[in-house]
Parts: C-alpha cells; structure tokens; sequence
C-alpha cells in the first residue's frame, strides 16, 4: 500500500514537472514544410534569451523553472519565438530588467562591418514590454518582449529596423505577444 501510493506521488510530481505543455509556442503548431529549412524546438534552460544584442552565449538571468524555444530559418529569413517561466515574479522582472540593460550596453558596437546597433521602445502589453530591432552589416532582426506574471515570452524576425521603430512594422509580433499574455495566464506558475 505505502510502495504504491509513493509511485502514484513520484509519478504526479513527475507530471506536474515535466516542462510546457507542447504546442505552447505558435511556432509549434506550423512547422516549416520546405525540406531546406531548419526547424528546431528545444527546452534547454541553457539558452540565452533570443534576443540576445550583447550575443551572450549562455543565460544571464537565474531562476528558470520551464522553457521553450523554436527557430525557423529559411535561407536569410528567421523567425524565433521563446517563452520562459520563472520561479517568481521578481526573476521574471530581473530577467527584463537584465535585457534593457543589455540593449543600452550593447546599443552601437563595433566598426565597419562587424558594426551592429540595437535600438528600442517600451510597448504597452502584459505586464512589461519593449520592442526593440538591431541592425548588422548585412541584415538585422526585429523582436518584442513582453513579461506577464513570472513569465517572459520573446518572439522575434528578420527585419532591417529604423530606429524610429515605427509599431505599424511590429504588428504581427505584438499581436503574437497580445495572444500569448493570455495563454500564460493557463499556467498556475505563471502568478499571473
């Protein structure tokens, strides 16, 4: 009796541990169906945020209790969405706070063609939001983030920003980060 009923708690906490609910990402539900691009799904709690404009190689932030992240590439073109669910609020703030830092630290970096520079706005969704681009020698990304409760969610392109950053040009990533503010909130953890 004892023996089973401690199997039946170490495989509910097992459950109740066991990462994001597949298809949280809206990548995930429309993978690429050209054989020539890469898609890759990855729950690493290792990976630096996606938009990245110091381009860490590890995580700088701490208390990560769930990730996701997917990436789409397709020639040139990228898409990338990642979401993060933290301990507590107070991890997730750190975790926007840390990213603002960085892209007033790394805002002009470089020379000639290893120049890039990264711009950025606040944006009125969730929680906390900013949308931000960088510009390379040849190319550039452009990306929103936005924390909701104890979570951070990043979804991000392939773009050639102004820094104006006009919102007319973000409209398909905020709309993506609108609908993920209330996906969130289905996750207790997310003390929305």
């Amino acid at each position: 009796m004892f023996i089973q009923t401690g199997v039946a708690v170490a495989l509910a906490a097992t459950m109740m541990s066991s990462g994001l609910p597949d298809g949280m990402l809206f990548m995930e539900s429309h993978p690429p169906t050209k054989e020539w691009d890469t898609f890759e799904v990855t729950d690493s709690k290792a990976l630096p945020l996606q938009l990245n404009p110091c381009f860490y190689r590890h995580r700088r932030d701490g208390g990560r209790l769930e990730t996701r992240a997917a990436l789409h590439s397709s020639g040139a073109e990228k898409n990338y969405e990642q979401l993060v669910l933290y301990k507590d609020v107070r991890y997730a703030k750190r975790a926007m706070g840390l990213l603002r830092a960085d892209l007033r630290k790394c805002a002009d970096v470089g020379k000639g063609a290893r120049r890039y520079r990264y711009f950025s706005k606040p944006l009125d969704v969730g929680d906390d939001g900013l949308r931000a681009g960088g510009r390379f020698y040849e190319g550039g990304e452009q990306a929103v983030a936005v924390r909701r409760g104890a979570a951070v969610y990043i979804v991000g392109e392939t773009a050639w920003p102004s820094k104006s950053l006009p919102i007319a040009r973000f409209r398909g990533l905020i709309d993506k980060a609108e609908r993920m503010t209330v996906k969130i909130c289905d996750l207790p953890e997310a003390s929305c």
